[in-house]
């Protein structure tokens, strides 16, 4: 990453496609510097090629099946967000380490330890507070269950990119109040092909309402 880079190498979308900026402008505030831990370095460059087309195949199956996102379903209210992909390499973001990943991406608090627990962990974020919530995916398309396949065209290639991940596992978070909630979705698994291995994660951002 040069010197006038201020998006973090570790993310990786369609620059062109407005709806994925806007996910990467909401999760860090409209910030122009987004930065991740340091310990988080740059995907190489097969893994980029994956991520790409995994973050394109994951926008074409949304609009495909009427929604912004995947992750996020037909019920939310949001259609101006796009999924985007991150990779976070080597690290303790297996099922359990919620709280981890936030962290490495600089969407937690470091000075403020979480209380957490299975299904709740709240602590202070780049938002005015964050809620995380555990949930399941479906064995059949390997998504939450907020998502509806109502056209199989393209959730069949995204199905088979998504099949290359190991240990999948699901959970998003609320922040702030009102009447309506925006919720982060979180899908991570485990990269394993060949000589690469790490952990990657589809981010989406949908509205519910309360």
């Amino acid at each position: 990453m040069t010197s006038r880079a201020n998006l973090s190498s570790a993310f990786v979308f369609d620059p062109e496609n407005t709806y994925q900026k806007a996910t990467l402008a909401h999760l860090y505030r409209n910030s122009s510097i987004i930065k991740v831990a340091s310990f988080i370095s740059a995907p190489p460059p097969e893994v980029r090629v994956y991520l790409r087309d995994l973050a394109s195949a994951a926008n074409s199956t949304a609009n495909e099946n009427a929604c912004g996102s995947v992750l996020a379903g037909q019920g939310s209210e949001a259609d101006e967000f796009g999924d985007i992909c991150v990779w976070l390499g080597i690290g303790p973001y297996s099922e359990g380490h919620e709280a981890n990943i936030l962290r490495a991406l600089n969407l937690a608090d470091p000075t403020r330890r979480a209380r957490y627990r299975p299904s709740f962990a709240p602590f202070l974020a780049a938002h005015p507070f964050w809620q995380i919530t555990l949930g399941q995916l479906q064995s059949s398309t390997s998504l939450p269950p907020t998502f509806k396949v109502l056209n199989s065209n393209e959730f069949i290639k995204f199905s088979v990119l998504l099949s290359k991940l190991h240990n999948k596992f699901y959970f998003h978070v609320s922040c702030g109040s009102g009447a309506d909630a925006t919720v982060a979705h979180f899908l991570v698994g485990r990269l394993a092909e060949g000589i690469l291995s790490g952990w990657v994660a589809l981010v989406g951002i949908g509205i519910t309402p309360k």
